[in-house]
Formats: structure tokens, sequence, C-alpha cells
């Protein structure tokens, strides 16, 4: 081989030993990077196995107790929490989230009690027959009407207001309807062949409710006979829980706010969501006390209903996910080595071959100064 042919060909394997050392170098980076990433593999796997979740007593197997995961549906449900207590869920402000049902419903009635039941589909009657009912027997009407009168005796007493000289039972009560709707219309009373409308005169919450289960008693037996027909009402002892539970929850928008997701379904639905807006304080829990009659608060770590408990499906995920995240890490360290084995030998054939070449280059440069020489 020729003196210019033999420094080209050295200058080419110079420059392959060189790609290939770069070569190496990025291989060994990037197993460096693999170690980092599995590092981080067992880091979160650590964490994961931490995982906890938010459940809530929600009944008991004999002595056993029951939690399930938490969610807005369970926590703020009628009679859902064992301990039979209502809980309602508000921002920092104060103002009461609900369900865009709840609050068109409370819309719809306009401060008006009775309205926002039917809007929901209830009535807090228990009368369950009309004054024009002709099927309904003598004894029936006469529990209607006396029901009725007695209702508006409480709401007049508590007021401090006796219309008529008679204050036991002295009025005629009725009720005037303008619309075909369950609730429209006025209370009214008859006294001395004068009927006016009984407007509320009262001053507090309590005189309200008075007020409201009269009128609710009044149109039930006065109003037109398709009224309110559709409603659930009282005189079924399963619906006087939840219309006490609607009440609550109407005092509480009517006295502190209220306000909806405009996402329903991405976050009241979404437990996860609703858990992490709970941990992270931007959703406050209060329970209503029946003592107190009114809601106070209360919190995921001292409410006693609530347990904050190891993640299992959490975990178990975690797990698998850390195994998948292994298996591809050795997988790519694997080809990596591979890699390197290629790299390594064919840097030490290239090594060789250069050794080669330079001999053979010095020696043709001796043999030239020789031949100068001679």
């Amino acid at each position: 081989m020729g003196m210019a042919a033999s420094q080209a060909r050295l200058l080419s394997i110079t420059a392959r030993l060189s790609d290939n050392e770069h070569s190496g170098q990025a291989v060994s980076y990037a197993k460096i990077r693999l170690a980092d990433q599995t590092e981080q593999a067992n880091r979160e796997y650590l964490d994961a196995l931490k995982a906890t979740k938010l459940t809530v007593l929600t009944g008991f197997n004999g002595s056993e107790e029951i939690y399930t995961d938490i969610s807005y549906a369970l926590i703020t449900g009628y009679n859902t929490v064992a301990n039979g207590a209502q809980y309602v869920v508000t921002d920092k402000k104060g103002q009461v989230l609900v369900t865009k049902e709840v609050a068109k419903a409370f819309e719809a009635g306009n401060g008006d009690f009775n309205m926002f039941l039917a809007n929901l589909g209830y009535s807090q009657s228990n009368i369950t027959v009309k004054a024009n009912d002709e099927s309904a027997t003598p004894a029936q009407k006469a529990y209607a009407y006396k029901a009725v009168h007695e209702a508006w005796d409480q709401y007049l007493t508590s007021v401090g207001l006796h219309i008529g000289e008679d204050e036991e039972h002295g009025l005629d009560f009725g009720y005037t309807s303008f619309s075909t709707g369950p609730y429209d219309g006025y209370p009214t009373y008859t006294y001395m062949g004068i009927t006016k409308a009984l407007n509320y005169e009262g001053a507090n919450e309590e005189q309200r409710d008075f007020y409201d289960y009269a009128v609710a008693l009044t149109e039930s037996y006065y109003g037109a006979s398709d009224s309110a027909k559709t409603l659930k009402n009282t005189s079924v002892p399963d619906n006087v829980g939840y219309v006490n539970y609607l009440k609550n929850l109407f005092h509480k928008m009517a006295s502190n706010g209220y306000y909806t997701e405009l996402k329903e379904n991405e976050t009241l639905k979404d437990n996860t969501w609703f858990e992490n807006e709970l941990r992270a304080g931007n959703l406050l829990l209060e329970q209503y006390s029946v003592v107190e009659r009114k809601f106070k608060s209360t919190s995921i770590d001292s409410d006693q209903s609530i347990q904050d408990v190891t993640d299992e499906r959490k975990i178990a995920l975690a797990e698998q996910d850390y195994k998948n995240k292994l298996a591809k890490l050795e997988a790519k360290d694997n080809k990596y080595d591979l890699e390197l084995k290629k790299l390594d030998t064919e840097h030490n054939a290239l090594q060789t071959e250069y050794s080669v070449m330079k001999d053979l280059i010095n020696k043709n440069i001796d043999n030239s100064y020789k031949s100068f020489s001679a």
C-alpha cells in the first residue's frame, strides 16, 4: 500500500474510532439516565405504598363496620351515612354546593319552601283527601279539616295573631288558586262573611315553618282537585324524613347562599376530584345538629364517620405500573449493553487496524529516509 493510501486509511480509521467513542459515550449516558429513571420509579412506588383514601361509615354487617369510598352523593345524600346525620358541602365562603336539580328547584320556588318541595316532587302535607272529594268519608274530611285549623292555630299563636272572637277554630280557612300549578294561589280565611288572604307575618325560621306547613295542608285540602296529586307527601312515613332533610337544606341555602359546578359530571360525579378538593381544603363539610337545629362545621380529620384508610386498589395498580416500568427499563438496559458490547468489539478491531496502519506508515517513512541517504 502506498504512502498516500496508508495515510488516507489511517485518517479513516481515526474518524471511525472517534465516532465509535462518541457512540459509546452516548450509550453510557443513556444507561445513566436509565438508572435515574429506575430510581424515580422506585420512589414513586414507595410513595404509592402510602396511598390512602377517604371512606364513610355506611352500615354494619353484624358488629362489623362497613365503609364506602367517599363521594359527593354519598356524604350529602339522605340517610346514606350510618350515623343518620345530614351533611352539606360548602366552599370557603360557606356557600352550599348543590346539584343543578336542587338549584333549579330553589330558584323556581323563589323563596317559597312549599314550591321548592313541589319542584322536587314532594309536599309536606299529610292530607290525602280533598274537601270536594265525594269518595272521602266524613271522618276523613273531618280529620283533614281539623288538621288545617290546628296548623293555622299554631302559626297564628306563634306570631300573636287572633283573627275573630273565637280563637279555637273560629275561622273558615281556604285556598284560592289562580293557576294550575301545585302551589300557586293564596291561603285564605273567612270572618263574618269576608274572605281575605292569609299572608306571612312572622319574623323567624320557626314561624315561617309553621306558616309553610299550614299553607301546604290548606292547599292540599282546599286546592284544585288535581293539584299536588302527583306529589309524594308525608302521609307516607318514609317521606317524612326526606322532607325534613330538604327543609334543612332549603334553610341552609337561603341563609348562606349556594352554587353549582358548571361541569357537574366531571366534578361532583368524579370521586377523585371530590376527595382531592376536600383534602386541599377547597371544600368543607358541615353536619346538621338536631339539638341546635343548624349545621355545624366538621372535617375529614375529626368526623368519626369518616376514615382515611390504605387504598389497596391504588397500591395494586401502582405495583403493576411499577413492574411494567421496570420491565421496559430493563429491556432498554439490555439493549444498551448489547450496543456497548458491539461498539467495544468494533473499537478493538479499529484500534488493532489503527496500530497496524501506523506501523506500516512508520516503516514506509523509515524506508524513504534510507533511500534519500543512500
